[in-house]
C-alpha cells in the first residue's frame, strides 16, 4: 500500500483530503506543521507529499528545502488556495513534482497523486528489497542509506541512452559496479562484452596500442595483426576507469572515438567502425584538473553528461550492517565455511573504523576474518585493525579500566554529542551514520543524551 504524508495546518482540509485519498486505498499520515512533518519523515517511508504551507509569502519553500535535500528520491505536490504564481514557480525550481489548486478533491488531483506516486514505483521496481523492509539490492549491490539508493536510482535510469555518464568516488567505493549495472541492465548492450581497464595500471606508452590495438610490423615486437580493447568491447560497454591519469594526447584521440565511432589501429592507415558505450571513472578532481590543463575540457563534458557520485562508506556507515551479512552469505558459499554473523561487539567496531579503503577495505577485512577465525559469530579480535582503532579513540577514558565495548561506545557518542551542543542531526553527520540509526543509540542512555549540556 502506498503511503502519502499530508501537511496542512487546517485540519478540516487536511482531514477531507485524508478521507478522500484513503478511499482511493492510499496510506495517509498527517501533519499540522513542518517540524511535525520533519518528525514523520525520519521515522517513516513516503510515495509522496502533499503539503498545503503554501502562503502567499512561499512558506512551503523552506520545508520543500529540506524534504529535497534529505530525501531527494520523495515527490512532492503543492496544494494552494492562493495561487500565487512566482510561489508555484519557485516550488517547481526546487524540485516539486506537480501543483494543484484547492479544492483538490477531485479527477484532476487523484490523477497527479497516481502519476507521482506510479512514477515512484517505477524508480525502485529495480531496488530488489532483502531481509528487511528498507533494504535494496542490485545485483551485487546492497544496502540501506539514502544517499545509495539514490546513486542506484539514477544508474538505473540511464541504462538505455548512450550518453556520457562520469562515476566519481574514491578507490574501493564500487565504481566498477556501477558501471556493470549500467551495462547488465541496458536493453542494446546487456549480453555483451563489457570491457573495463584501468588507464593509471597501463604504462601511457603502450596505453594506445592496448587500447586501439596494432598491425604487424607497426613497432618492435608487433608480430602479428592485434585487436585492441576498444574493437573488443564492439556492440557492449567499455569503461574507462582512472580516465584522470591519462595523457592530453590520449585524451584527445579517446575524443575521436566517442565522436566518430572509429578507432585505427597503431600502424594502420583505415578507420574501422565500432558501437561502443564509454563510461568513465576517476577518483579526481577533474574540475580541477581541466582549469590546470591537464585534462581536456571537451572531452570532460562529453564523458560528464550524467555524472554519478558513490559517497565514501565514512559517509553511509548504515550500510554496514546490510553489506556484512551479504558478504558473509557469498563467503560462506564460496569458501564453504559456516559463519554466522558479525557478533554486536564487533558491529561497534565496524562502525567506528572510518574504512579508507571503503567497500573493498571492509570485504577484505570480511574475508580474512571468515578465513582466520575459528568463530561461528565473528568477534572484535577478528578484526584486529578495526579493533585497535577503536581502542585508540577510547584511550584517553579506558587507563586502566576494563569496560565493555557497549560502554565504550555510549561514552564516545556523549562525548561527541556534547561536543556539538547535543544537535543529533548534525552529530549522525559527523559519525557517518544515519539519523535513524543514532537515535536508536541515543534511545539506550536517554538520561545522558535527551538532556542539554
Amino acid at each position: 500500500m502506498k503511503t502519502i504524508l499530508i501537511i496542512d495546518s487546517y485540519e478540516d482540509q487536511r482531514s477531507t483530503l485524508a478521507e478522500f485519498l484513503g478511499k482511493e486505498g492510499y496510506k495517509i499520515d498527517e501533519a499540522s506543521t513542518e517540524v511535525q512533518a520533519m518528525k514523520l519523515m525520519e521515522v517513516n517511508s513516503y510515495d509522496l507529499v502533499v503539503t498545503d504551507l503554501c502562503e502567499p509569502d512561499c512558506m512551503c519553500t523552506g520545508l520543500l528545502h529540506w524534504i529535497k535535500d534529505h530525501y531527494p528520491e520523495v515527490n512532492v505536490v503543492v496544494a494552494t488556495s492562493f495561487g500565487a504564481i512566482d510561489c508555484v514557480v519557485k516550488a517547481i525550481r526546487m524540485g516539486a513534482r506537480n501543483y494543484v489548486m484547492k479544492p483538490v478533491t477531485n479527477k484532476a488531483f487523484l490523477d497527479i497523486v497516481q502519476e507521482a506516486t506510479h512514477r515512484r514505483e517505477l524508480e525502485i521496481k529495480s531496488l530488489r528489497r532483502v531481509n528487511e523492509p528498507y533494504c535494496y539490492r542490485v545485483d551485487k549491490v546492497v544496502g540501506v542509506s539514502k544517499s545509495m539508493e539514490k546513486v542506484l536510482q539514477m544508474a538505473l535510469k540511464v541504462t538505455d541512452f548512450d550518453t556520457g555518464i562520469m562515476i566519481r568516488g574514491e578507490s574501493g567505493t564500487g565504481k566498477e559496479l556501477i558501471a556493470r549495472i549500467i551495462h547488465d541492465h541496458s536493453k542494446i548492450r546487456k549480453g555483451k562484452e563489457f570491457v573495463a581497464i584501468n588507464c593509471a595500471a597501463i604504462p601511457n606508452e603502450i596505453l594506445e596500442s592496448e587500447l586501439f590495438g596494432y598491425v604487424r610490423g607497426a613497432f618492435t615486437g608487433a608480430g602479428q595483426n592485434r585487436k585492441g580493447l576498444i574493437e573488443g568491447a564492439n556492440g557492449g560497454t567499455l569503461f574507462m576507469d582512472e580516465i584522470g591519469d591519462t595523457t592530453p594526447q590520449f585524451q584527445a584521440k579517446i575524443l575521436r572515438v566517442i565522436q566518430e565511432k572509429e578507432v585505427r589501429r597503431v600502424g594502420e592507415n583505415t578507420n574501422r567502425s565500432v558501437d561502443i558505450r564509454v563510461v568513465a571513472a576517476t577518483n579526481r578532481d577533474l574540475n580541477q584538473l581541466v582549469k590546470d590543463g591537464s585534462f581536456r575540457e571537451d572531452l570532460f563534458y562529453r564523458l560528464s553528461v550524467v555524472d554519478i557520485f558513490i559517497p565514501p562508506l565514512r559517509e553511509r556507515k548504515e550500510d554496514i550492517t546490510t553489506m556484512a551479512d551479504f558478504f558473509l552469505q557469498e563467503m560462506n558459499e564460496r569458501l564453504k565455511k559456516n559463519v554466522e554473523a558479525v557478533s554486536d561487539e564487533a558491529m561497534t567496531i565496524l562502525m567506528a573504523y572510518a574504512w579508507p579503503g571503503n567497500v573493498r577495505e571492509l570485504r577484505n577485512s570480511l574475508e580474512r576474518a571468515v578465513v582466520l577465525s575459528g568463530h561461528s559469530v565473528l568477534q572484535p579480535e577478528d578484526f584486529p585493525l578495526a579493533y585497535e582503532h577503536y581502542r585508540k579513540i577510547e584511550a584517553g577514558h579506558l587507563d586502566d579500566e576494563t569496560i565493555t565495548l557497549q560502554e565504550m561506545e555510549r561514552r564516545y557518542l556523549l562525548k561527541v554529542m556534547k561536543k556539538y551542543n547535543f544537535n543529533q542531526k548534525l552529530v549522525a553527520r559527523k559519525l557517518g551514520i544515519g539519523y535513524t540509526t543514532l537515535w536508536r543509540k541515543l534511545k539506550l542512555s536517554e538520561k545522558d543524551f535527551n538532556s542539554s549540556p
